[in-house]
């Protein structure tokens, strides 16, 4: 692997503005087989509710139809108004984000972007 500066392809993958508990995911956020490594970032504007709670990570899949979790690819859980970031190393041709509100009455204001690295 040469030295040097590698090119990234970003994007928002993800905008929350989730009233109540519940999962949402985006579509598949490189073309097949062209992320080596994933950096997801999270940065959460507003979250409100009884015990709110904002989950994010990875999934991936073969086919781009059955999708799984990535292991290791989860940000730590927020539960205010603040960043996280995660890394992960897919080994499928398709990865996705997926985002899940919890708690009793939630509402969150968030936004996922997802920086995607050649292998």
């Amino acid at each position: 692997m040469p030295f040097g500066m590698e090119a990234a392809q970003g994007d928002l993958a993800l905008t929350l503005t989730a009233q109540g508990s519940g999962t949402v995911t985006s579509g598949p956020i490189t073309s097949a087989g062209k992320a080596g490594h994933v950096l997801v970032m999270v940065h959460v504007s507003a979250i409100t509710g009884t015990t709110p709670t904002l989950n994010v990570s990875l999934e991936q899949s073969a086919d781009g139809t059955s999708y799984s979790a990535l292991a290791g690819s989860g940000v730590a859980q927020l539960t205010a108004v603040g960043n996280a970031v995660a890394y992960a190393y897919p080994t499928a041709n398709y990865v996705r984000v997926t985002a899940t509100v919890g708690g009793t009455t939630p509402a969150v204001s968030a936004r996922v972007a997802a920086l995607v690295f050649g292998d």
